[in-house]
């Protein structure tokens, strides 16, 4: 009897630590989908579609957060890991699904925060992005960064991280996009330049 009621201590002082994180969403709707670009040839193609070449569970996607102003994943922990969903039916293609709520560790409900998603191919073998961009086979997500998301927690849902952004929720990110990364040497010259030809293309779609 007196051990039950050391196990049932336990499990209080657990569920209560457990609520006492804060929460954030770390999936992706169809609407946002993971999407693969080849600057190289026009390659355009959500990941998990019949000829792209990345197809269902290809893609490790990670969980970022950091202070809420970073402006960079080296300034955030990863915190979560997950891949893109593995299911050909049409409403998961180009999805992904870490959790929501999912529990932030370290960080108590209600802390602004920064988050990123990041993505990057598995068959680099990579558990990390930074492992990721030092392959010489794989592709590599620029960060999305959402900047001012109030972290979730107890009874309070935590807000969406995709969608399109208002004056209330400036954090939405409504684009997630992995770029083929050639050699290691060009990441620094490539993303940049790839992060602005791909937002002019944006702007004018």
């Amino acid at each position: 009897m007196k051990t039950l009621a050391t196990l049932m201590a336990a499990l209080i002082v657990v569920s209560g630590s457990a609520r006492a994180q804060g929460t954030i969403d770390f999936h992706n709707p169809n609407t946002v989908p993971l999407r693969y670009v080849d600057l190289r040839d026009g390659t355009d193609i959500i990941i998990g579609t019949p000829g792209s070449p990345y197809g269902p569970a290809s893609m490790r996607v990670g969980l970022f957060i950091g202070p809420n102003g970073a402006t960079g994943f080296s300034q955030m922990a990863m915190v979560g890991l997950t891949t893109n969903s593995s299911s050909t039916l049409p409403i998961f293609i180009g999805t992904f699904n870490g959790g929501n709520p999912f529990v932030v560790p370290g960080h108590a409900p209600g802390e602004v925060v920064s988050f990123a998603f990041l993505a990057w191919s598995i068959s680099t073998g990579a558990l990390t992005y930074q492992d990721a961009l030092n392959s010489v086979t794989g592709v590599v997500g620029i960060p999305a960064i959402g900047r001012g998301y109030t972290l979730g927690g107890g009874i309070d849902l935590p807000k969406p991280t995709f969608g399109n952004a208002t004056a209330e929720q400036p954090w939405l990110l409504n684009d997630f996009t992995i770029f083929a990364i050639p050699e290691p040497a060009t990441i620094v010259l490539l993303i940049p330049g790839a992060m602005v030809v791909w937002m002019f293309r944006r702007r004018k779609q």
